[in-house]
């Protein structure tokens, strides 16, 4: 099973995620926000974090990106939460460096899937080119968008 660190501001939201991924026999650590989540990424190895992109203190995206700059860190999957009407969330989260997304509101069964797809070592490689694909392609719609408000 996976050591999970999940970091949402929302004590509620952290608590419902842990009992949810404790059921299935992972092993849950919270931060409330990144910094202190940053701190736990210095000591600890953690298979995935979750992490809201509106956390406070230091935003969501930066600590996705010292958090895979940290050594030994490279494996630790990033699965960035985003609510529904963020539009350039899905692009900035691949940019910092996320593997995967979760668009709030989300249930049990897409938490577990997500979970899932972080830790399943024979589709990591796979994402990880899949990520620069729709990286470009939302990167082209974006682009096509703005062209298209002038």
């Amino acid at each position: 099973m996976a050591t999970i660190l999940v970091v949402d501001e929302n004590p509620i939201e952290r608590r419902v995620v842990r009992m949810t991924l404790e059921g299935e026999g992972h092993r849950i650590a919270e931060a409330p926000d990144a910094l202190q989540a940053m701190e736990l990424l210095r000591s600890f190895a953690f298979d995935v974090v979750l992490v809201a992109m509106g956390v406070e203190k230091v935003h969501g995206y930066d600590l996705i990106t010292h958090g895979r700059a940290l050594e030994g860190r490279f494996e630790t999957r990033f699965v960035a939460l985003l609510e529904q009407a963020d539009d350039k969330g899905p692009v900035e989260s691949f940019i910092a460096g996320a593997t995967d997304l979760l668009i709030r509101p989300f249930g049990a069964p897409e938490l577990r899937d997500a979970i899932d797809r972080a830790t399943a070592p024979e589709l990591i490689d796979l994402r990880d080119r899949l990520v620069g694909i729709q990286l470009d392609a939302y990167e082209t719609a974006i682009r096509l968008q703005e062209q298209a408000r002038k």
